[in-house]
């Protein structure tokens, strides 16, 4: 399964914020509620059979179905209403594209994705809802408040796996220990010469 990540169009629901506490310490944090429309692949990020299971070919495809009327774009249980899904994920990066482009986007490092919700729609898309916790800088506040309920440009990284040799970075080589050294160092004398 590929981790999650989009590039498009969503839309930002709400924005909620509270106070997260770490020790004694309170940080702040805001919940983002984001709604996405998404080809209905999208969900192979989650389950690869969750599309099948959702998706069946149409009973009586339209035109724009007709031109791949093989493909599952009907929702499989049509009174079904959304669901949640259990999946979390950390460390993902967030651009939300303030109009301007480059310097005027608001990048949030090491966020959380959670409470996933789908809900298939016809066409063979589905509508994703999920909430990012992020700790933006307070200039950015504002700009996230002002475009509560409008549509943005969004961009999700996920967490990018460490290399090998990033893991091993820094770390210090040990010779081997003998029983002998072992012994020497929890007795308090010093270890035999061999």
């Amino acid at each position: 399964m590929q981790p999650f990540k989009i590039n498009q169009q969503v839309k930002l629901a709400s924005v909620n914020p509270r106070a997260e506490i770490h020790g004694e310490e309170r940080k702040a944090a805001y919940d983002l509620k984001f709604e996405a429309q998404c080809p209905a692949s999208v969900l192979s990020h989650f389950d690869p059979e969750l599309a099948a299971l959702l998706y069946k070919k149409p009973d009586d495809p339209d035109l724009a179905e007709q031109a791949d009327p093989d493909a599952a774009t009907s929702p499989r249980f049509p009174k079904m209403s959304g669901f949640k899904w259990d999946y979390e994920t950390t460390g993902n990066k967030l651009v939300i594209d303030y109009g301007l482009g480059g310097d005027s986007n608001i990048t949030l490092s090491d966020t959380k994705l959670d409470k996933f919700s789908f809900m298939p729609q016809n066409g063979g898309t589905v509508l994703v809802m999920f909430r990012a916790i992020v700790h933006p800088e307070t200039a950015h506040v504002g700009l996230l408040c002002d475009r509560i309920q409008q549509n943005i440009d969004l961009v999700i990284e996920p967490l990018k796996p460490q290399e090998e040799g990033d893991l091993l970075k820094g770390a210090r080589t040990s010779k081997k220990t003998t029983k002998a050294e072992a012994e020497a160092q929890f007795s308090g004398q010093p270890a035999p010469v061999e």
